[in-house]
């Protein structure tokens, strides 16, 4: 004779069901809704001039108080500006952080670009004493060799950078007499050099009695403290650079893809803001209004 359940046991059964399965539901469901979660995060990916990444990585944390879902990869060592307009160009990275200006044959290759910031170049030394800077015909005069001593007799260890650098084109750019200095120091035998702005500062720090470029702004986002000379009498000072006394500055920009994903066009957006330029002032870098 056959049983038959009534509705309470039916119940039961079905309790018992739901309760072993329910583990499994809720792992289903869970997994279900995992890719739109993760959809949702994005990593930005920057590259560009060295001196730019201290300064890129100080305003995405601020940037990221009101975008938690995203996040940073500064592409590390520094590819520079020539390496990264490539790696844009190449679709690898999403924004890129300039040092120099840009060609026209590379503003037709390339997306949306803006002016950021600039700061004071500078030459800097770990411990050399030389009383009143520099002139700039005393600065070539290093460059060339014929300046070989600072003050009190140690000898002064030049820090180079490559030839087509952003930071040696400005060098070249500071007088006729210093593009030329330039040029014969890179020929120079047995000279100290760096590959890229972050380590450039690292080796001016490093080395006893060093003489190398470097920008005001840099230093301040990386935390040293070096001695700074004036040149042609001028100190590299924000105010100085303001007022037109010190001209020396290192500009950077930024440059987008041609159609910028959501996140990174948010991101660019808030690089022109008020907070943002708050907090370049704050190191050392004078924002250009937008």
């Amino acid at each position: 004779m056959k049983r038959t359940l009534s509705i309470a046991s039916w119940f039961k059964v079905l309790f018992k069901v739901w309760f072993k399965a329910s583990p499994l539901v809720l792992a289903l469901v869970l997994t279900a809704t995992a890719p739109t979660a993760k959809a949702q995060a994005q990593t930005i990916t920057v590259a560009g001039t060295g001196s730019s990444m201290p300064l890129v990585q100080l305003l995405f944390t601020e940037y990221q108080k009101q975008a938690p879902e995203v996040s940073l990869h500064l592409v590390q060592p520094p590819l520079g500006t020539n390496g990264a307009l490539k790696a844009l160009r190449a679709k690898r990275v999403d924004v890129v952080i300039v040092g120099r200006p840009i060609t026209p044959a590379e503003l037709n290759q390339l997306g949306q670009h803006f002016d950021l910031a600039y700061t004071p170049f500078v030459m800097a030394s770990s411990d050399g004493l030389r009383r009143g800077g520099f002139s700039l015909d005393e600065l070539a005069k290093v460059y060339e060799g014929s300046l070989a001593f600072w003050d009190k007799g140690a000898p002064i260890r030049l820090i180079l950078r490559g030839s087509f650098e952003s930071d040696t084109l400005l060098l070249k750019e500071m007088s006729p007499r210093m593009a030329q200095a330039t040029v014969a120091a890179n020929k120079r035998p047995g000279m100290a050099g760096a590959v890229n702005d972050i380590e450039t500062a690292k080796l001016i720090a490093s080395t006893p009695g060093s003489l190398g470029p470097t920008t005001l702004g840099l230093l301040r986002t990386m935390g040293l403290n070096l001695k700074l000379f004036p040149i042609n009498g001028a100190a590299p000072t924000i105010s100085n650079l303001k007022s037109g006394r010190y001209p020396w500055h290192k500009k950077l920009s930024v440059v987008l893809p041609h159609t910028p994903d959501p996140a990174v066009a948010a991101f660019a957006k808030f690089l022109r803001s008020p907070r943002a330029q708050e907090l370049m002032l704050q190191y050392d870098y004078i924002p250009i209004a937008q």
